[in-house]
């Protein structure tokens, strides 16, 4: 049986297939951006503690980790429903959306416990 070939990108070049090397994808180490982490967690902190004065709870970590899943929460109910609030600011639309999830997030947490 003679050797497969493949056409190469150049019109008159053939490559044969023992010329062919297939490598796995290049993994590329994950970096850390602390200019995207650190107004995350912020932002997060502070819709925590927004979420925490209406149905109550405390603690600074308590806040980052709630107001950082709600605001996951927040923009899937975005995600799925459409619904959003609608203030004329972007900020403030999603600040309302992560302290919704988050107070979601406070009251699932409850339930639970």
């Amino acid at each position: 049986m003679p050797p497969r070939t493949r056409k190469s990108s150049k019109a008159d070049r053939v490559v044969r297939d023992e010329e062919v090397e297939v490598l796995p994808p290049q993994r590329r180490d994950l970096a850390l951006d602390w200019s995207v982490i650190v107004p995350t967690v912020a932002f997060g902190t502070i819709t925590g503690f927004v979420a925490s004065l209406v149905v109550g709870g405390g603690g600074l970590i308590r806040h980052a980790v709630v107001g950082v899943l709600g605001m996951l929460v927040g923009q899937g109910i975005v995600r799925l429903t459409g619904w959003r609030l609608k203030t004329g600011y972007a900020f403030l639309d999603d600040a309302g959306m992560a302290v919704l999830g988050a107070i979601l997030v406070i009251l699932l947490a409850r339930f639970i416990a």
